[in-house]
């Protein structure tokens, strides 16, 4: 993902990894706003230049995105893609005539989804289509370079890149704060924070086996895996030199980086 002065915008690449995530991280362009076509293209080459294709599911972004330079480009290195484009971005009809991508919701009741059988054709590019009309009225369209049944979930997983950051920010190791701006001393502290969070993580489900979080009457777990697993640590950091079984207890997690 690209960072830069403020983390913020960004786009996600969805791999077939078992266990955690990879950050990649370009020179602060001292500007802001999202990153650009190449910088895209750059972090994509980087990722399979590490991990190979193979280690892309897919790549998913938001609307803000997408362009015909960047889907030219997913096409070209044959790299799957669950994107979501604009209400007037000019797609073909079922027919081949071009016209608003929002017209293809206007069947749609409230709260109702459909994904096309047939491909249409968006910026001289063949592209599935899954579309989604919101109760608050608003349009959700995706291409996808492929069929699944289930692009707009596929979409959705976006989102997990939000919860991330809530986790490396406000929510947790308050990142911001440190106020780095240099590419690669945010790279070196992002290597170090994809550890913790996994760690958190799975200290977190650890604890929820052995006591189960509360549902609350919203039917949400009254905190989070993560936050339960962050905590954990944290009181096991800070009583491990005089509480006893808080060092057994640090001890125990601490296998959970073991790979043996």
């Amino acid at each position: 993902m690209a960072v830069r002065k403020k983390l913020g915008q960004c786009f996600g690449v969805v791999g077939r990894l078992r266990t955690g995530f990879a950050s990649f991280v370009l020179d602060s362009l001292g500007r802001k706003g999202c990153s650009d076509n190449a910088e895209r293209k750059a972090i994509v080459e980087q990722f399979i230049a590490e991990f190979g294709a193979n280690g892309i599911g897919f790549v998913t972004a938001d609307r803000e995105f997408a362009s015909k330079e960047w889907l030219d480009f997913l096409v070209k290195r044959r790299i799957s893609f669950r994107l979501r484009i604009k209400a007037n971005a000019r797609i073909t009809d079922k027919g081949g005539k071009l016209m608003r991508a929002s017209k293809m919701c206007r069947t749609l009741k409230s709260g109702e989804r459909m994904e096309l059988r047939r491909r249409r054709t968006l910026w001289n590019q063949a592209v599935f289509v899954a579309v989604c009309r919101k109760r608050g009225g608003d349009h959700v369209l995706v291409i996808s370079s492929e069929r699944s049944g289930r692009i707009l979930q596929e979409y959705g997983m976006r989102w997990q890149i939000e919860t991330l950051f809530g986790c490396l920010k406000t929510r947790g190791f308050r990142l911001e704060e440190t106020h780095l701006t240099h590419g690669e001393r945010v790279s070196k502290l992002l290597s170090l924070l994809t550890l913790a969070t996994v760690w958190a993580l799975l200290s977190g489900e650890l604890a929820s086996r052995e006591k189960p979080l509360k549902i609350k009457n919203h039917s949400r777990l009254e905190k989070s895996i993560f936050r339960l697993g962050f905590e954990t640590l944290r009181n096991c950091f800070c009583q491990v030199t005089t509480n006893f079984r808080q060092k057994q207890r640090f001890q125990q997690l601490t296998l959970l980086l073991s790979c043996t």
